[in-house]
């Protein structure tokens, strides 16, 4: 993990914050480090995508999902992210992102990240995961869900579910060495 500063800050931070339910909105912030940025000295599209992991520890700490994980032996996988990017990051910058999980489908869950600088959006994204047991194989999101205590399933915005077409169209696109694209990532 190339953040294990910033998971650990992250999670001695979440010892204080208060807890969040499944379904709220929750701030993480973050400051740019000098190595964030590439040879243009701005933050690398990269990067983006691994504060947005950083962000997901935040929220399965401060809502109680990371002890529901252990207990029952399951991993997210993420299956899909895609990111838009309107301006740049520079050292040092303070920003946060605005996290939020919108719902899940009959395959997967689905988060909105959006980085903000001040009250500029910098960047947005969304991250689609599934789970998977300890021996590999796919779980349904309507019983993970109920193991977590989620409300029944909530309707999803349209541009949630314009971010879940594009994943699934992204699974089938392409496998690796002629493994299943229908299977989980």
């Amino acid at each position: 993990m190339n953040l294990f500063l910033r998971v650990v800050i992250v999670w001695l931070k979440s010892l204080f914050k208060p807890r969040i339910g499944l379904l709220d909105e929750y701030i993480t912030e973050f400051g740019v480090w000098f190595t964030d940025q590439d040879m243009l000295r701005h933050v690398t599209n990269s990067r983006f995508y691994s504060l947005v992991d950083v962000c997901v520890i935040d929220f399965f700490l401060r809502s109680g999902v990371v002890n529901i994980l252990g207990r029952n032996k399951w991993t997210p996988v993420v299956v899909y992210k895609d990111m838009k990017f309107l301006k740049a990051l520079r050292f040092p910058a303070r920003f946060h992102v605005r996290s939020q999980f919108l719902g899940w489908d009959e395959d997967a869950v689905i988060a909105l990240h959006t980085f903000e600088r001040g009250a500029t959006i910098v960047a947005q994204g969304y991250t689609v995961a599934r789970f998977i047991d300890s021996r590999g194989k796919g779980l349904s999101t309507d019983d993970v869900a109920a193991a977590f205590g989620a409300p029944v399933r909530p309707a999803l915005p349209d541009h949630a579910l314009a971010a879940l077409s594009r994943s699934k169209k992204a699974s089938g696109a392409s496998s690796l060495a002629g493994s299943s694209a229908s299977g989980v990532a």
